[in-house]
């Protein structure tokens, strides 16, 4: 959801270029790690993670911080349980967001900008009218997608694909805190400049992918709060209403819903878009207005 970086804030690969939704080429300091952070409820912790959806082959694994707070953790809980979704379910609820209700095909939806995209499509090589079935959003989500994939980048090396595979083989009990309806519709509530613009951005940044989300990716394996908020910033920057709908509302309601879960006797892990576990309006931030003991691990 940038807009942010495809897979850091918060919506699964199959929802957004910007929500998140990666490159791990550039390391960190040897000793560094993606953040962790420990909320103490009256009887649990919950462990927050901040994921990255997108990643190349080997760029993610269970183990230091993370290792410990997954096998103390009873539950394990992710933005949308992806994998307990069927795929012809899937391809149902996506198709009903992406396409429009009313018949109108991606040109006709951009109205006045539908040359200043096609003119982008030609200058970045890529066929736009292989999207003309989709809605802006939809197809701007789409080709970020495809640029990631070109370069090496993969939701099955992503975070949450190892996270769930290692939750199957270990009979762990596990959750989600939005349905995939939900988080499409974020995008598909959008309004419609915001997103004719950010698909005019994908297919602007669709030929420089790496050099859009190495640093970021860079900060997010280092654990960098600052220069991942810094990210934040300067990426919604002309899109306050998109940060507002896809981090901050969101923020909001991941933090009442996770307050009840504080007073349960299991240990649980958390999950989600690393963008949401940064600044003063994060999740950590939230729970620790509500008088919850958090830390960073």
């Amino acid at each position: 959801m940038a807009v942010s970086k495809p897979g850091l804030n918060g919506c699964t690969p199959m929802t957004n270029r910007w929500f998140g939704l990666l490159a791990l080429l550039a390391l960190g300091p040897a000793n560094a790690e993606p953040a962790l952070w420990s909320v103490t409820g009256k009887s649990n912790t919950i462990y927050l993670f901040g994921s990255v959806h997108v990643l190349p082959a080997g760029g993610f694994a269970i183990d230091g911080a993370l290792k410990e707070a997954y096998g103390d953790a009873e539950l394990v809980c992710f933005e949308v349980e992806t994998s307990k979704i069927a795929p012809e379910q899937m391809q149902s609820v996506t198709l009903a967001r992406a396409v429009d209700p009313d018949g109108r095909n991606l040109f006709e939806l951009l109205g006045s900008s539908a040359d200043r995209a096609r003119a982008s499509a030609t200058t970045a090589g890529i066929d736009l009218a292989r999207f003309a079935p989709f809605e802006p959003w939809f197809a701007g989500l789409m080709i970020s997608v495809l640029a990631l994939q070109q370069n090496g980048y993969d939701v099955e090396h992503g975070v949450e694909q190892i996270m769930e595979a290692a939750v199957a083989r270990d009979g762990k009990p596990s959750c989600g805190l939005e349905t995939l309806d939900e988080q499409l519709g974020f995008l598909d509530q959008m309004p419609a400049e915001l997103q004719h613009e950010l698909l005019l951005q994908s297919l602007e940044e669709a030929g420089a992918i790496r050099e859009v989300f190495e640093p970021m990716l860079a900060a997010w394996r280092a654990g960098d709060e600052r220069a991942l908020l810094n990210s934040v910033d300067e990426d919604f920057a002309e899109f306050p209403q998109l940060a507002e709908a896809l981090i901050y509302q969101r923020n909001e309601r991941w933090a009442d819903l996770l307050g009840p879960m504080l007073n349960n006797r299991d240990d649980i892990l958390l999950v989600v878009g690393a963008l949401h576990l940064v600044g003063e309006r994060s999740v950590p931030a939230l729970l620790a207005e509500r008088g919850f003991k958090v830390e960073r691990r």
